[in-house]
């Protein structure tokens, strides 16, 4: 079996993940993390995941992702079918997932030079 080093071009990537806190390599944070194409940007939405809303999400989302990955805290939590389909029908794929499996799935395709976008939630 070979192995080789995966490398990215993204100027901010994920290094650890822990309930509360959210580590990248500039730096530690507390409150919701959202990766745009391995750039970090602000996000005017909800600072939980439970006041999530279709229309906070689509004014934060200026680049069109190919990929939107939601990081919804420790725990899974499901996406509401109303903002899953208001999403869709802007050519994005999205899908939920708790925090933790959030990041390693943003890392692995970012790797892949994907066009991915990522919200986490501590």
């Amino acid at each position: 079996m070979q192995f080789q080093k995966e490398t990215s071009e993204a100027s901010v990537s994920i290094k650890a993940y822990q309930p509360g806190s959210i580590k990248l390599n500039i730096g530690s944070f507390e409150s919701p993390v959202f990766l745009v194409n391995g750039e970090l940007h602000e996000f005017d939405g909800a600072t939980i995941f439970e006041e999530l809303t279709a229309e906070k999400l689509v004014l934060n989302i200026r680049e069109k992702p190919e990929i939107l990955i939601i990081g919804t805290g420790a725990e899974h939590q499901m996406l509401s079918v109303e903002l899953t389909k208001i999403i869709n029908k802007m050519g994005v794929a999205v899908e939920a997932m708790a925090s933790r499996q959030a990041c390693h799935t943003y890392q692995v395709l970012t790797f892949e030079q994907r066009r991915v976008s990522v919200l986490i939630y501590p």
